[in-house]
């Protein structure tokens, strides 16, 4: 700038010499112009420099206090965690001291034996009733069926002018929009054949209807009967549904098949998570490991999947922390978990299984449709199905994801986890019959869980 203002100066003396009033006077006004101009470009540049500067400082401002913040959190968490810890932990044993431990034999190879009473004592042999998914849907049955019922209050039969009311009963029980109303095309279909619809008619459609919308999963699938070494489960899921609960479930049932587990300990937002799995682990004899205070949840898995390998495991399952499916950033956290995995057995998890609360509903769809898009599924396990009246929301996130269902659970022991299958499932729901439990022997080696 400087060179061309000297040359400008150059030049104007020579204007000046030989111009015009005129070309003087406009001469005049250009210099001026390019005088203002040329100081507010140094000021400019003279300003930048003191933002860019004064920026600087304040980015440095914020790391220290962002190190700071940090440092007290951690601190408080660890402070929050001692104060719990005695509490959490006794809650857990309390817990877990009501559940059982030591699985069934596998259902379909049941031992029949006459009911008998007999003092539960340690060694003994006690009879006790196998738990089925028809005893632990009796409330969502006994709902569905007196909604059916109602529909034929004063009539022996259904016909066109009431498919309104059956769709609605469809939607209140969560089968979902679509099911619903492929359920009632169905039955309409025959209705126009038959001018009417009897009862038991009606629950053949919607029993044909449901088999349809459910997938079948066999009964040598590697969640039932793992494969390959090691077998690779992620479990998933909101806050509140289960999940170590269902993952001390699988490991226990594992046990019973004579595979070696290793349960790792990923939920590391909460104290109480690694402690129960712990008890768990004791009294169902398999490993679990956890990492150090406050480490990341996929520096933990790195850490176990290490473990994993060296001690030459059968199955690995794996805890997470609860995350709201509403949370992108909680999600995406899991992708680092899947990636710590791959670190070490490239094509895993092979599994990987979203636990979902029966009790939630409609809830517990948008909570299997934000998790798919994440992280993709490969089935679900739905815990306290013996606790909703509304077991339709099975067919709904069945039908919605195309995956299947691989497990129920009915209740707190082990043995209430059962394997998923369609023809109980919907005989369960629309069956009037309940269907009676076999009794089963169950040997006693010590405490239960």
């Amino acid at each position: 700038m400087i060179k061309s203002f000297h040359g400008f100066v150059s030049v104007l003396q020579k204007v000046l010499a030989v111009g015009s009033p005129e070309e003087l006077g406009l001469i005049w006004l250009i210099a001026t112009l390019y005088c203002v101009v040329a100081l507010l470009s140094i000021r400019a540049r003279n300003n930048r420099a003191e933002v860019e500067s004064r920026l600087v400082y304040l980015e440095g401002q914020i790391s220290v206090l962002a190190l700071e913040i940090e440092a007290l959190e951690a601190k408080l968490a660890r402070a929050t965690a001692e104060r719990a810890r005695p509490a959490q932990a006794a809650e857990v044993v309390e817990e877990i001291s009501r559940v059982e431990a030591k699985p069934l034999p596998a259902p379909e190879q049941p031992k029949l034996v006459a009911p008998t009473p007999v003092e539960e004592q340690k060694g003994e042999i006690i009879v006790e009733e196998a738990s089925t998914i028809s005893r632990g849907m009796a409330k969502s049955r006994t709902s569905f069926l007196g909604k059916l019922k109602s529909l034929f209050t004063g009539r022996s039969s259904v016909d066109l002018s009431s498919l309104e009311d059956l769709e609605e009963m469809l939607i209140t029980s969560d089968v979902g929009a679509r099911v619903a109303d492929s359920l009632v095309s169905s039955v309409r279909e025959h209705a126009k054949e038959t001018k009417e619809v009897s009862e038991s008619a009606l629950k053949d459609l919607l029993k044909a209807g449901i088999r349809k919308e459910l997938l079948n999963v066999p009964s040598d699938h590697r969640l039932y009967t793992p494969v390959g070494s090691p077998l690779v489960i992620l479990v998933v899921g909101v806050n509140g549904v289960g999940k170590t609960t269902t993952v001390a479930k699988l490991a226990t049932r594992y046990r019973a098949q004579g595979k070696k587990v290793l349960a790792i300990a990923a939920d590391t937002f909460r104290a109480a998570a690694v402690l129960q799995l712990q008890e768990w682990g004791k009294r169902s004899d398999f490993e679990v490991f956890s990492g150090a205070d406050e480490a990341k949840p996929a520096a933990v898995v790195f850490d176990g999947m290490v473990a994993a390998k060296e001690r030459g495991v059968d199955v690995v399952l794996i805890d997470t922390a609860g995350r709201l499916h509403t949370k992108s950033n909680l999600m995406q956290e899991l992708e680092g978990v899947r990636n710590s995995i791959r670190r070490h057995v490239p094509d895993a998890p092979h599994e990987t299984v979203l636990v979902v609360d029966g009790v939630s509903g409609q809830n517990a769809l948008s909570q299997a449709r934000e998790f798919n898009a994440s992280t993709p599924l490969t089935g679900l396990v739905v815990t306290k199905l013996d606790g909703t009246p509304k077991g339709g929301i099975i067919v709904a996130i069945s039908q919605e994801l195309k995956i299947p269902v691989f497990y129920v659970g009915v209740g707190e022991k082990a043995k209430d986890l059962l394997p998923f299958s369609v023809d109980e499932f919907v005989e369960g729901l629309l069956s009037d019959e309940s269907g009676s439990a076999a009794n089963v022997e169950i040997p006693r080696a010590g405490n239960s869980l």
